[in-house]
């Protein structure tokens, strides 16, 4: 009879542990996902060894992507970044794939304008695009060196995009 509620007691306990998802294979959102964000890391500099070793940028920032729930698919970003030093503009734009990889850009690259930095290296920027982006699949945003977003070895900053319920 002990036995038999030692079993039970077990069995009731598995249960519970697979309603509760915690077998690791739960979804990393409760809900439909209407929001990314993510915190720009700095990216290596590239620089001609013989010159320089490569040094990492400074450079800080986040971004926020949000679903306006229009059709077709708006989305609001709201990015804020600090390069440290103050240039005119900096490029920008979200990609398919997790940082440093090639994905294709979400929306076309004359969708993403320039960024215009303060003397001080602040930079804020809010705007709307139309692109959808799929809970399913990884994203990330790149800031560049320069006005354009149209080569890897002028990323100075990147950031995976996380998506939130």
């Amino acid at each position: 009879m002990i036995a038999r509620l030692g079993v039970l007691w077990c069995l009731v306990g598995l249960g519970a542990c697979a309603s509760s998802g915690a077998g690791g294979g739960a979804s990393r959102t409760a809900g439909p996902v209407t929001r990314w964000s993510g915190s720009f890391r700095s990216a290596t500099m590239a620089t001609n060894a013989t010159l320089a070793p490569a040094t990492p940028n400074r450079g800080t920032g986040s971004i926020t992507v949000t679903q306006l729930g229009t059709t077709p698919s708006q989305m609001r970003v709201d990015l804020s970044i600090n390069t440290g030093a103050g240039a005119s503009q900096n490029g920008w734009a979200i990609f398919n794939g997790g940082c440093g990889s090639p994905g294709p850009m979400v929306a076309g690259q004359n969708q993403f304008a320039p960024i215009s930095v303060s003397s001080s290296g602040d930079a804020h920027l809010r705007t709307e695009i139309v692109f959808t982006l799929d809970p399913k699949s990884s994203y990330h945003a790149n800031i560049y060196w320069t006005p354009r977003a149209n080569d890897m070895n002028d990323v100075m900053m990147c950031a995976n995009l996380q998506p939130e319920g």
